[in-house]
């Protein structure tokens, strides 16, 4: 296998904003939360972090506080991804000059290429490039899939590390850790499959419940590689209903709402998304208050 770019646990980061731009402040204290956990990696300006609403300007000040602040402790990857596959290459290599680890690179959206094309996007980035990434298949979001054909050929791309899987086709996922997973490190991407990821051998997960709960998330890795497979499977059935209320409404809200609860700050999102409103937070705070006790 390639040595992969992480193992264990990276929190996908939301990004804290106020009405007036990012919230800098919260962010640190967002990064301190999970170095103290212990978390393996992190993941700027993802899917959680509200990528497509981030400015230029921002994206750049984001990611060299987060490496400034981080100072190589864990790894930091960087979401670049784009359905311009020459706008894709400008962020990845943008990701790369600010010194961060790697990238996170989404399949392209709204275009819909077929799947030849997904193969030449992909083998344009890592030839032009030469950093390391990590793919991102998520269907819900970009109606496009990397199908386990395709994955076949992107696992021999130089620069392709790992796959961040997060649909919830259980047959292709099964397809998936056939042809993969002796190749590339493979990747949860939906918090409510993480221990079916482990069981199947996988190298970690994306997660975005470790944004609020990151000791928790933790332990169901930590627990599986150190042989207490019953345990962390225990405590991972335990999140159920939390996972639910995760992915109750669009991604980021619930979390924003969620951090807000439990450390304060906002959950502030940006448009066309809209904060979880007072009857959310009701809903969210049970859940919460389930999970913490």
């Amino acid at each position: 296998m390639k040595t992969p770019l992480f193992k264990g646990v990276a929190t996908a980061l939301y990004t804290p904003f106020t009405q007036n731009g990012v919230d800098f402040e919260s962010l640190e204290k967002l990064i301190d939360r999970q170095l103290n956990a212990k978390i393996d990696c992190l993941v700027l300006l993802g899917t959680t972090g509200e990528s497509p609403t981030v400015t230029e300007e921002e994206r750049l000040q984001l990611i060299s506080f987060a490496v400034k602040k981080i100072k190589g402790k864990v790894p930091l990857l960087v979401g670049t991804g784009s359905n311009d596959t020459k706008r894709a290459i400008e962020l990845t290599k943008q990701a790369k000059s600010l010194n961060a680890d790697g990238a996170l690179i989404v399949t392209p959206y709204y275009n819909k290429c077929e799947q030849d094309g997904l193969y030449a996007h992909y083998e344009a980035i890592s030839n032009q490039t030469s950093f390391p990434f990590v793919l991102y298949n998520v269907p819900s979001r970009t109606g496009v899939n990397i199908e386990p054909k395709t994955l076949n050929k992107l696992k021999n791309l130089e620069c392709v590390l790992g796959i961040k899987e997060a649909s919830k086709d259980k047959n292709q996922i099964e397809e998936i850790f056939k042809i993969a997973n002796n190749d590339i490190a493979i990747y949860c991407g939906n918090d409510e499959l993480n221990f079916d990821f482990l069981q199947r051998g996988s190298s970690g997960f994306i997660s975005v419940a470790s944004n609020v709960i990151p000791l928790k998330i933790k332990d169901i890795y930590g627990d599986f590689i150190n042989n207490y497979e019953n345990k962390s499977f225990e405590n991972h059935i335990r999140l159920d209903k939390f996972y639910r209320a995760l992915f109750s409404k669009v991604n980021p809200i619930p979390i924003k709402a969620m951090a807000q609860i439990l450390y304060g700050g906002n959950r502030y999102v940006r448009l066309p998304l809209t904060p979880a409103n007072e009857e959310d937070l009701i809903y969210y705070k049970n859940i919460l208050d389930e999970v913490i006790k």
